[in-house]
């Protein structure tokens, strides 16, 4: 099966693939919101802020953009006196921000993601943050269900791969464990659209908890084998190579949520040191 990407190469037309961003615009979400605004901004993408509040308030309490437009002014791309929402086409991307009251958020997730296909979402990991229950409840049950997307979690506290002062993406290693059960190869060409989108080298490898290559691994990526208890096993690799992002494939819609019950995939995401970018593998 052929995966085509909707990420434009480096030369393509602004506003094309769709992200995501559920946020409550707490402190703990600001690394998350950071990497989705940085992204969308080397990618030409269509950003929504699914902006989740109280279900007792009568409507939004603030300018949901404001945050958009306050990293823009940091990173020098908007002067303070200049309006984000004008300036999008100047920018090459665009940002929107639904609101969305807590008692409806799981009806509006399943919503958006029907009607508005997202490529890549942005989501923010922590035990005790304002979006814990992305994870551990019906929201994700039901809703990812839906999606075939990828989706970039970071966890609070994180530094991930984008510069809090520049808003530069540094990104050049990526790991990619691999275990012979899920065809990675629509994964890692998934994974390979985006990083040729930000337009800068990077390099992958992959890696195996065995005595040998699986069947299907690429060839044109190196390989590292490895042994002992496999979540272990990757998280040293990543260590080991200095690695900036774990790149985890998964076997389509209903195996990101598979993957995140999974010991070896909580386990990875629990460590906080590196970024963890799911890609369904269809």
């Amino acid at each position: 099966m052929t995966v085509v990407s909707a990420f434009p190469t480096a030369h393509a037309t602004p506003l094309g693939p769709a992200m995501l961003h559920p946020t409550d615009f707490s402190p703990g979400g600001a690394c998350a919101l950071m990497h989705a605004v940085a992204l969308a901004l080397k990618t030409h993408a269509r950003l929504s802020l699914l902006h989740i509040r109280d279900a007792d308030d009568a409507g939004p309490t603030r300018n949901g953009l404001a945050p958009v437009a306050d990293l823009l002014v940091r990173w020098g791309r908007l002067r303070p006196d200049e309006r984000f929402v004008d300036m999008q086409p100047r920018l090459g991307f665009s940002a929107a921000c639904l609101d969305v009251p807590a008692r409806s958020v799981t009806e509006g997730v399943i919503e958006h993601f029907a009607s508005h296909p997202v490529e890549l979402a942005v989501l923010t990991t922590h035990a005790h943050s304002g979006l814990s229950y992305w994870f551990a409840g019906s929201v994700s049950r039901r809703a990812l269900r839906q999606a075939d997307t990828m989706i970039l979690f970071l966890r609070e506290g994180q530094r991930g791969f984008v510069d809090a002062q520049s808003g530069a993406i540094r990104l050049a290693r990526v790991l990619i464990p691999i275990d012979g059960r899920i065809p990675a190869a629509g994964a890692i060409a998934r994974a390979r659209a985006l990083f040729e989108a930000l337009g800068a080298p990077i390099e992958m490898r992959l890696l195996h908890v065995g005595d040998a290559a699986p069947p299907d691994c690429p060839k044109e990526i190196a390989l590292t084998l490895a042994h002992g208890p496999v979540a272990e096993a990757i998280l040293d690799a990543a260590w080991r190579w200095r690695a900036d992002l774990i790149v985890m494939p998964t076997a389509g819609k209903r195996g990101l949520l598979a993957a995140f019950r999974n010991s070896v995939s909580a386990r990875v995401l629990d460590d906080a040191r590196w970024p963890v970018l799911s890609v369904p593998a269809s």
